[in-house]
């Protein structure tokens, strides 16, 4: 842990708590089940148990005990940002699931994954995310020519 890691669970703690006391205004359950406040402020709290484990692991480790190294750019990331970039310029003409599944594929060929098992498991991800979210939650997703 650095000496910025202290910075970042103390600020994450106290946004947390603002979450937490904004989401607590708002209804937490409704007549048909969770109401527009459960959501936020399960996250706030998970958060702030988040960052409340940041900020002790920081404080407890010395701070001149700096183990990080610098990052550096790969070829890997780079072309990792890249497929990111690709997709949301071309999710709205290709279509969410195509696009997700696309992406999904390219990463797990990246990380060094076979084409059969890259592709059979994005397309299982693609399949089970149309499935879940168009299908079962009705949710509204970009549609590309193929319909999906």
């Amino acid at each position: 842990m650095t000496r910025s890691d202290r910075w970042i669970g103390s600020l994450f703690f106290l946004f947390g708590l603002f979450v937490v006391w904004q989401a607590s205004k708002l209804e937490f359950a409704s007549s048909y089940g969770a109401g527009s406040g459960f959501f936020p402020y399960w996250l706030g709290v998970a958060t702030i148990i988040l960052a409340a484990v940041v900020g002790i692991s920081a404080w407890r480790t010395p701070s001149g005990a700096d183990t990080t190294t610098a990052p550096h750019l790969s070829k890997e990331k780079i072309a990792a940002f890249l497929a990111l970039l690709a997709f949301v310029f071309t999710v709205e003409s290709v279509g969410f699931i195509l696009a997700f599944t696309c992406l999904s594929a390219f990463l797990l060929k990246l990380e060094g994954e076979s084409w059969l098992r890259a592709l059979s498991v994005s397309s299982a991800s693609g399949i089970g995310f149309y499935l879940f979210f168009v299908r079962l939650l009705s949710v509204t997703l970009p549609i590309g020519p193929l319909g999906f």
